[in-house]
């Protein structure tokens, strides 16, 4: 018997599972991992949308069948994205309120 009652007991099993922690993002669409899936009609369409693509820098694949309608619904949605704004600098508490108030900081939004 050990002077230590603790070094005989068993280990104990982990209580997660590392496969949930080890999980990928998933890739960010216009990227080389995952490029748009774009179908136009026409070679004059194909090259307008390939300047778009290669001036945002995204990656695409560009499929032409004339007979099939226009499917661009991937890169209308990363045009139509909206930046969120940031401040520069965080107001303190007595300044007076970004917001227009006229009012303090901390008596306006603050609260």
């Amino acid at each position: 018997m050990s002077r230590y009652p603790h070094k005989d007991l068993p280990l104990k099993k982990a209580k997660f599972d590392n496969a949930v922690f080890q999980n990928k993002k998933p890739a960010r669409l216009g990227s080389s991992r995952a490029p748009l899936t774009l179908q136009v009609q026409t070679e004059e369409r194909m090259t307008e949308i390939l300047q778009i693509c290669t001036d945002k820098d995204w990656f695409c694949e560009i499929n032409i069948d004339p007979e099939s309608a226009e499917d661009i619904a991937e890169m209308t949605f990363l045009l139509s994205k909206q930046v969120v704004a940031s401040s520069t600098r965080l107001a303190g508490r007595n300044d007076p309120c970004p917001c227009g108030s006229a009012k303090k900081y901390k008596l306006c939004c603050a609260k």
